[in-house]
């Protein structure tokens, strides 16, 4: 493109040359065909700048589209690893859910026990605490009478 205006220039330098030239009457021939063949030339240069402009803003729209494609394909990447890390983090809980519950059986199950095992206690308890309360009465009988005994 710039040699082409190169050409350009050099051309538009030629035909100012010509046109000072002192026969110029005898070159106005040769002048209107060099300045129609650098109007066709200047109209040239303008539908290349313009096709090269065309192709650039093309080229553009692709590089942007295939950057737009590697973004969501890197978007979709992400999605794909949180997908897996919330299977992963759903599976857990699941886990730790069953985990939890099979505890609270266990809990329930011993909470049983430990009642069943005071109330056994508890009467056990009560049943000693009669036979002392009988071995008191016992003794204090006993006492009496050995106290009487001893005064008689």
């Amino acid at each position: 493109m710039s040699a082409l205006r190169r050409s350009v220039l050099a051309l538009a330098v030629v035909l100012g040359a010509v046109a000072c030239s002192a026969d110029a009457a005898e070159q106005d021939p040769v002048l209107a065909e060099i300045r129609s063949e650098l109007a066709a030339r200047s109209q040239a240069e303008t539908a290349l700048v313009e096709r090269v402009e065309e192709l650039e803003a093309r080229l553009e729209r692709v590089t942007s589209d295939r950057s737009t494609a590697q973004r969501l394909g890197d978007v979709d990447e992400q999605l794909s690893s949180l997908s897996d890390a919330v299977t992963a983090l759903d599976e857990r809980l699941a886990s730790e859910a069953e985990a939890r519950d099979a505890v609270a059986e266990e809990a329930a199950g011993a909470s049983a026990d430990l009642r069943r095992s005071l109330t056994d206690l508890q009467g056990r308890l009560d049943q000693l605490q009669g036979e002392t309360d009988e071995l008191r009465t016992l003794y204090g009988t006993l006492r009496d009478r050995v106290d009487r005994q001893q005064r008689e």
